[in-house]
């Protein structure tokens, strides 16, 4: 049986690597972003802190140009290859608009198919896509085997050992073109930068990389991602025509039955103390904690129970919860009815999962009245955690006043005490900007105001700012662009 084993386990890693879509990029992922963002102070950060008077419909262009050359390769054609239909791909000179620029960094996140098994988080266990043992790995080789029809795989290698980084460490990962890294050097540069044209790429890759971190607070509302369940919901059920692209049952009915735009609006927008906190914290409140306390997915089901004719309710419920791999949701009280009648378990008005009395046993199974509760709870809430975690980003406000030979900015809105360094740029007739000076810059109760000993050069059409550093909710960057009249 070990040697065995060993072979499968030799055989799976030589196979090419499922991808764990998470929610389908092209609808769901496209459509909860642009609901979060809609719903977020982006538009007003964009047309008022840094001087784009169209907001989210601002058209950026990304040159290749101003990419390094391996980054160019990449995001090209990653950027190529979405759907034109879908309105968030770049036209053929590179532009697109600011809105759209976030959308396609959601999208694009899940590309290559590999970093898949980068957006799972067990908040219980704090781990990612954890190994799933010999067992789930000898099915995972022999389904893949089967699936493929061939051993050409042995030939190919594959680095995927059914094991992968958590999310929250993904995010911050500096391999995560589309993450928090990224985000935050080119909103920096976006301002900082000394020619327009490099600034509008730099803004555009700030957006694609905004979109990026969306998408993995979006799989953190997805309850396969929390529940460390790629073995129950990627490799078993309906397959793709790739076999090795393939969705869960939940999100490929979230993608049929909604699409991108018939996906409801955000719920009241969440604000949250930092920014992990929005996936997880010791309150309970991130979105995976949330997600994963409420909501089965199909591998972390009760496993069914045998029963003959004294077993009761009561006993088939006690042997269902011990089955659970998590405590929570908590099975409430089951009913044995006639064979072949389908019963729903609710929590509250929703229905949690569906139950069913055949010969022998009682099997629990997820269908689509439990698919449409959980996607009628789940979206709006995934949206507007969305639109704070924006917001969030967002929360530096950046004031610039030019009197008597200095400089003068003033911070608002950082959290708790603050502290970093502020640079302010001067402008020409030409778009040029050039450094003018820079000074540290410390808050006690998050407003605080430095000043840069410098006058603005003749001929300055504007000024820019960018203040970089942290406050009580994390890392900060604040920007701000102010016309000189």
């Amino acid at each position: 049986m070990k040697s065995r084993r060993a072979l499968a386990l030799a055989f799976a890693l030589a196979l090419p690597a499922s991808s764990a879509r998470a929610y389908d990029p092209a609808t769901t992922h496209a459509g909860l972003t642009e609901r979060s963002v809609l719903a977020s102070t982006l538009h007003k950060v964009l047309s008022r802190r840094l001087a784009r008077p169209l907001g989210l419909f601002e058209p950026l262009r990304l040159r290749e140009a101003d990419l390094a050359p391996g980054e160019a390769r990449s995001l090209l054609a990653r950027l190529a290859a979405l759907d034109p239909a879908g309105g968030y791909r770049p036209g053929l000179d590179g532009a697109a608009s600011a809105l759209a620029w976030v959308v396609a960094g959601s999208v694009i996140a899940e590309t290559p198919a590999e970093r898949g098994k980068n957006l799972f988080y067990d908040p219980a266990r704090g781990t990612g896509m954890g190994d799933a043992g010999d067992g789930a790995t000898f099915s995972h080789a022999l389904r893949s085997l089967f699936d493929d029809g061939t051993f050409r795989a042995l030939a190919t290698g594959t680095d995927f050992n059914l094991t992968g980084l958590p999310a929250t460490l993904w995010l911050a990962s500096p391999h995560n073109d589309v993450g928090l890294e990224a985000f935050a050097r080119e909103l920096d540069a976006a301002v900082s930068g000394a020619e327009p044209a490099a600034r509008g790429t730099a803004l555009a890759r700030a957006l694609l990389a905004l979109g990026g971190t969306l998408a993995v607070l979006q799989d953190a509302g997805e309850p396969a991602h929390v529940r460390n369940d790629f073995v129950g919901a990627y490799l078993s059920g309906e397959k793709a025509e790739n076999p090795f692209d393939r969705a869960s049952a939940f999100e490929r009915f979230v993608a049929d039955r909604y699409g991108r735009v018939g996906l409801p609006v955000a719920s009241a927008t969440v604000a949250r103390p930092t920014l992990m906190a929005f996936i997880t914290a010791a309150d309970g409140q991130g979105l995976a904690d949330r997600t994963q306390r409420r909501f089965f997915s199909l591998g972390t089901l009760p496993e069914d129970a045998v029963v003959d004719r004294d077993t009761t309710p009561a006993e088939v419920m006690l042997y269902a919860r011990g089955s659970l791999a998590y405590g929570l949701p908590r099975l409430p009280r089951l009913e044995l009815a006639g064979l072949g009648e389908r019963r729903y378990a609710y929590a509250g008005p929703r229905r949690l999962l569906a139950y069913e009395r055949v010969p022998g046993r009682v099997r629990f199974f997820l269908d689509d009245a439990v698919y449409a509760d959980t996607a009628r709870a789940l979206l709006p809430e995934i949206a507007a955690y969305g639109a704070g975690l924006v917001d969030h980003l967002f929360r530096g406000e950046l004031e610039l006043t030019a009197k008597d030979g200095s400089i003068t900015v003033e911070l608002r809105g950082a959290r708790g005490a603050a502290s970093g360094e502020v640079v302010v740029y001067a402008e020409d007739a030409r778009g040029h900007r050039a450094e003018l000076g820079r000074a540290p810059l410390a808050a006690a109760e998050g407003t605080a105001t430095v000043s840069v000993a410098a006058s603005p050069p003749a001929g300055t059409r504007r000024l820019a700012a960018v203040m970089r550093g942290r406050d009580a909710a994390g890392a900060l960057v604040a920007v701000v662009e102010t016309n000189l009249r």
